[in-house]
């Protein structure tokens, strides 16, 4: 299941993402950070309707690029690779907050 960028918008706090699933459906994320991990970009979402996930979980996608150039996110589904995604943001975050001190 690939996604596809719609369109963002900024808002004064908050960076708003809405996606266009496989079926057409549009879903609204909290776009959370965008790293890159090993020579490949992945983004971290969060649904603005979260559905059955908790408040501190995310979704991770590859940021891969179709046949015209555009941005295609793809699900990361591979167990391992997404710990180390998380550790990687884990440590991006104490980066930032060192920075901020």
């Amino acid at each position: 299941m690939a996604e596809d960028i719609k369109n963002q918008e900024l808002t004064e706090d908050e960076e708003l993402m809405v996606l266009v699933d496989d079926n057409g459906e549009e879903v609204e994320f909290h776009h959370i950070a965008t790293l890159d991990y090993k020579d490949d970009w992945y983004i971290y979402l969060q649904p603005v309707d979260l559905g059955e996930m908790e408040e501190d979980e995310m979704l991770i996608f590859k940021i891969e690029s179709d046949e015209e150039g555009n941005d295609v996110f793809m699900p990361v589904e591979d167990e391992e690779l997404l710990q180390n995604l998380y550790e990687e943001y884990l440590k991006e975050c104490d980066a930032q907050d060192g920075e901020e001190k």
